[in-house]
């Protein structure tokens, strides 16, 4: 097996470690060369690689800065952080092939075989489709010579040439319409993908793939985009002859006349649902505890954040609970962890089930739970009124008797509570308050509730 020539184009010295031991760990067959900047980038450029993988900011610059240096025949995998998917789509439109988006754990590199691999199938099937372009525009000129006067049948000929030159079979799901979007023609792999036969989609238009899941609206902005541009590429939800729905990355390409009139519109479906699993898979792990499946740390700050921010707009107030369970250690110590887990993740059941569906149970950690109850209260009484309520209710809920190893416990807990924006305006303000009222009940023997004062 012939291996891959990689350049890394990337600053960061841990994620240079990183990709390296991953593609060590995986006995991967690439040979890897590393450019920690724009500058030394190109001057690597003057060798061949098969691909390149480049990272969005670089000490020096950007990836964009060495866009124009990479021979238009390589392949480039852009790679930049979560919430910069503008930044991706503008690498996209510039020549990359794909993207990825890079996570704090390394997690998005187990996407990096696949996507590789995929985007070298997807640039030999383009130097391919050249080659085939190539031979059939020869054939267009030799035939034009012979039946120069027979304008007609010339026009017929090079219209299904120009047909043939983007609908051979490839791995990649081809569909080719009229002006109006009825199908015409259909390769294998669109066969394979959605379940359908030529014969069963002839002459039908293409909504027959239609999910259901993208409303009117977003048609409408997809059709604009491809009559101004003569081409759209995008994310879109179909629906197989089975009825399962999947994600599919749609490109369409636009087919005129000598005159520039739409005569065709040729389409390329690929099934995106491993990559979007994939994608799933990676927020999970960086946003919910893994043991209980409640917000982490992380995404409690980011929604606290959020609500102080509605809070501040619309003079709302809203509240934390920190919730500290009493005596746990001694249930690790006795019973072992597994039942200390089990013991967690009861508790998290009992918290989701107490709580309102809009209001967010996290796991800080170890036996530690926060609530929040989002900004919703226009006055500070009746803020206090109803975090008091649901922390009694989760009061309850932990008090009541739960059974281990044939054994019934009452579980006691610690709580605080912290009102915003009357306790605190940033997220780790307010749950320093919280965690102080906490304290508070603790030390008054537990199973008790404070506010912070």
């Amino acid at each position: 097996m012939n291996r891959i020539r990689l350049l890394l184009i990337e600053d960061d010295l841990t994620d240079q470690l990183g990709f390296k031991r991953f593609v060590k760990k995986q006995s991967l067959p690439y040979n890897v060369e590393i450019s920690g900047s724009v500058a030394e980038a190109i001057t690597a450029l003057s060798n061949n690689y098969d691909i390149i993988i480049a990272d969005h900011a670089l000490g020096d610059g950007t990836a964009f800065d060495v866009f124009e240096h990479i021979p238009t025949e390589t392949p480039v995998i852009f790679v930049t952080g979560n919430g910069n998917e503008d930044v991706a789509v503008k690498a996209l439109k510039a020549g990359a092939i794909d993207y990825l988006t890079k996570d704090i754990d390394g997690n998005y590199l187990k996407l990096l075989p696949h996507t590789i691999e995929q985007a070298l199938k997807s640039q030999a099937d383009k130097q391919e489709l050249a080659k085939h372009r190539h031979h059939l525009e020869n054939l267009v000129k030799e035939r034009t010579k012979e039946l120069h006067q027979e304008i007609k049948q010339r026009k017929s000929i090079e219209q299904q040439l120009r047909l043939l030159a983007v609908a051979f079979e490839t791995h990649e799901a081809v569909v080719i319409t009229d002006a109006n979007a009825n199908i015409l023609r259909v390769n294998k792999a669109f066969e394979h993908l959605t379940g359908y036969t030529l014969d069963e989609v002839l002459g039908k238009n293409m909504s027959v793939l239609k999910s259901g899941f993208q409303d009117a609206e977003f048609y409408c902005k997809m059709w604009e985009e491809l009559l101004e541009t003569g081409k759209y590429d995008g994310e879109i939800w179909n629906r197989k002859k089975s009825g399962a729905a999947f994600p599919e990355r749609l490109t369409i390409t636009a087919i005129v006349d000598d005159e520039g009139i739409i005569t065709n519109y040729v389409g390329n479906l690929a099934d995106i649902s491993e990559r979007k699993n994939a994608e799933d898979e990676i927020k999970k792990l960086a946003f919910y505890d893994a043991l209980t499946g409640l917000a982490n740390r992380r995404l409690l700050l980011d929604r606290i954040k959020q609500e102080c921010a509605v809070a501040k707009r619309n003079n709302y107030y809203g509240a934390i609970i920190f919730i500290d369970l009493d005596n746990f250690k001694p249930i690790n110590d006795t019973y072992g962890h597994d039942v200390g887990d089990e013991v967690l993740v009861h508790v998290a059941t009992s918290l989701s089930a107490t709580l309102r569906e809009d209001d967010t149970a996290s796991r800080l950690g170890g036996d530690e739970f926060i609530v929040l109850l989002h900004a919703r209260d226009i006055t500070l009484d009746t803020a206090l009124s109803n975090v008091m309520t649901v922390a009694s209710k989760i009061q309850a809920s932990l008090n009541t008797p739960y059974c281990i190893q044939g054994q019934e416990h009452i579980f006691t807990a610690s709580i605080g509570i912290s009102i915003f924006p009357k306790h605190g305006t940033n997220s780790e303000t307010i749950v320093n308050n919280a965690d102080k009222a906490m304290y508070i009940s603790k030390n008054d023997g537990g199973n008790s509730i404070n506010i912070y004062q």
